[in-house]
């Protein structure tokens, strides 16, 4: 499939790679699979996964998601010891700038109910975010856990990208505002700053699958090869795949940094 040249004058940043071959959207229909295998598997009742100690964790759902689209993995982690909070987004519908901020505040709210640094797990788009609140608030955030995010180019599906840009621009339609979300061109200043390194003292990993129907794989994968967890499945099904949550529970039992 042929894709046309975007204006440099608001190039996308959830753009598709001029040699990426896009694969078929339908596949992710099967994520409820994924939902399945997670019931039927001991690592849902947390057997065999290292316990955590009360730890927050705050997990980030992706594009078009609401916070209720984490609710399995928000129960699993208080299961197998730690304290989960939903991220604040309501729904990553929005300028991701704002919804930068509102998670800002749950990790500040996070912080002060359990006097210590956070761990983020963001799901594609929800990483993003994710690593902007990361960079601006390093004392808080311990660990930087993405799955399925684009990492190397913000890539997408081409119908993917055409949903974020529509919501983008109803989002500006309806605040007044002309934030050009998605875009090198943002004015809200979200794009320059989740470009920015992570401070050396955040963790970080990434989970993804070879079969992602929605991001190009090699583009959610880190650098550094052992920051990597490969596990299967779908990139919708990715915050309930059995191995995801079980590659999940021994990231955050890791605690070695990135380098």
């Amino acid at each position: 499939m042929s894709t046309s040249t975007v204006p440099t004058t608001h190039r996308t940043l959830l753009a598709p790679a001029p040699d990426m071959p896009v694969p078929p959207l339908w596949v992710e229909s099967l994520w409820v699979i994924d939902w399945l295998a997670l019931r039927l598997s001991p690592v849902y009742y947390g057997w065999g996964v290292p316990r955590g100690d009360g730890e927050a964790v705050i997990t980030v759902p992706g594009l078009m998601c609401p916070d209720a689209f984490m609710l399995e993995m928000h129960g699993w982690l208080r299961r197998v010891g730690y304290t989960p909070y939903h991220s604040g987004l309501i729904i990553n519908a929005d300028c991701p700038g704002r919804l930068a901020e509102r998670l800002d505040k749950t990790v500040r709210q996070a912080v002060r109910d359990t006097g210590r640094p956070v761990r983020l797990v963001g799901h594609s788009l929800g990483g993003i975010i994710a690593r902007r609140v990361a960079i601006d608030q390093p004392e808080n955030v311990s660990q930087l856990i993405y799955l399925g995010t684009p990492l190397q180019a913000v890539q997408a599906h081409p119908r993917v990208l055409a949903a974020g840009v529509f919501l983008a621009a109803a989002g500006m339609f309806l605040s007044g505002r002309d934030c050009r979300c998605f875009t090198l061109d943002c004015r809200c200043g979200f794009t320059a700053a989740a470009a920015q390194e992570l401070p050396a003292s955040v963790r970080r990993a990434a989970i993804f699958t070879k079969s992602d129907g929605v991001v190009d794989w090699h583009n959610a994968t880190e650098d550094r090869v052992r920051l990597n967890h490969e596990v299967g499945g779908t990139h919708v099904g990715l915050p309930y795949n059995p191995r995801a949550y079980r590659a999940l529970g021994h990231i955050l039992q890791d605690r070695r940094q990135a380098c």
